[in-house]
């Protein structure tokens, strides 16, 4: 099986490396202009803490994604996979009370951990309602994990670093520059959004801007979320973020998005500290907060692998395992991730 991947970020990279796995022919191409999955916190959280419920399909997402980035470590010989506490701050009494009323339910409690009179004084100036601790939460060095699996199918000579042009594509035969292909796979991300095959699917790109900041007193142990998230890095380093900014696919950060982000830090901590990088990324959305994947209707040698949004790097390990398993052995990819449900608003 002969396999094209179009795009090297979170997605690809797992991709390619499902394929690999399975004995597949694999050549990507990546033109490295698209830096949402390098510019990502490449945070892994099992909750959404502004309606305090359990992020989609965690249990199935979060032990198949550790298990795989440690793979990954081993196999590539790199590190960018680091266990994590995060230590929420209540914004309101009602958000306590929504914890202290899931925190002992069967489907919670692996994710939650019980409030403790620590947790509720917790010493810092900005506790004004208490804090509380998820359990099963991580983060990836999003640079070091993309940089280091280019890095290794470089020396697999398997990564062209060029711009697909989609006028040298038979969509029907899957030929690309006179090269046959038994499937061509597009993980593009936001230039998704240009892709003449897929461009009838409602995929939203969603702006956000992060900082790196240095500080010594800064609190290091355990990353702090409300309003935004601060998550140490090392070395006296943290990034901070996020923002939202829709229906926009630039990647020049902004003063409006610096202000936000240190605005919302004040939330946090009141320490000194020094900017070190200002980054920007679109992430690929959808409005349904499903991914895009599966095969064209018209064209089934062309697959999309898209729209994983903010929490990419939680959900492509699996994601990427079920399409691969589509592909190649006619596994039935969920309804609710399937491009068929957007299959009205295509136009021939």
């Amino acid at each position: 099986m002969k396999v094209l991947v179009v795009g090297c970020g979170v997605t690809g990279i797992c991709l390619t490396h499902e394929l690999l796995q399975a004995d597949c022919e694999v050549q990507i191409i990546d033109n490295g202009k698209n830096v949402s999955s390098t510019v990502a916190a490449g945070i892994i959280n099992p909750l959404v803490f502004r309606r305090m419920t359990l992020s989609w399909r965690v249990s199935e997402f979060i032990p198949f994604a550790t298990k795989k980035y440690q793979e990954f470590e081993q196999k590539i010989n790199a590190s960018f996979f680091h266990p994590l506490v995060i230590r929420r701050l209540f914004p309101s009494v009602q958000e306590l009370d929504f914890w202290k009323k899931k925190q002992d339910l069967p489907e919670y409690s692996d994710y939650m951990e019980t409030l403790t009179e620590e947790d509720l004084h917790f010493p810092i100036p900005q506790n004004t309602f208490g804090t509380a601790r998820v359990k099963q939460a991580s983060y990836i060095d999003a640079k070091e994990f993309v940089s280091a699996n280019k890095d290794y199918f470089r020396t697999q000579k398997i990564l062209l670093d060029e711009s697909f042009n989609h006028n040298e594509l038979d969509p029907e035969t899957a030929v690309y520059k006179g090269v046959s292909f038994d499937f061509i796979l597009f993980a593009e991300g936001k230039d998704s959004s240009y892709n003449p095959l897929f461009g009838y699917l409602p995929l939203q790109l969603t702006k956000g801007e992060v900082l790196t900041i240095q500080s010594d007193t800064f609190y290091a142990k355990e990353s702090l979320n409300r309003k935004c998230f601060l998550l140490p890095i090392g070395n006296s380093q943290f990034k901070v973020g996020s923002t939202y900014v829709w229906d926009t696919d630039n990647t020049i950060p902004t003063e409006e998005g610096l202000k936000t982000i240190t605005e919302n830090l004040k939330s946090l901590s009141s320490e000194p500290y020094q900017i070190v990088e200002h980054s920007a990324g679109v992430r690929p959305t959808v409005l349904d907060r499903r991914p895009l994947l599966g095969k064209h209707p018209k064209f089934p040698k062309m697959v999309i692998a898209n729209g994983l949004g903010a929490k990419g790097y939680m959900l492509a390990p699996l994601l990427m395992h079920e399409l691969v398993k589509h592909i190649l052995e006619g596994y039935e990819i969920p309804t609710d991730s399937h491009i068929k449900r957007f299959e009205s608003l295509i136009h021939y």
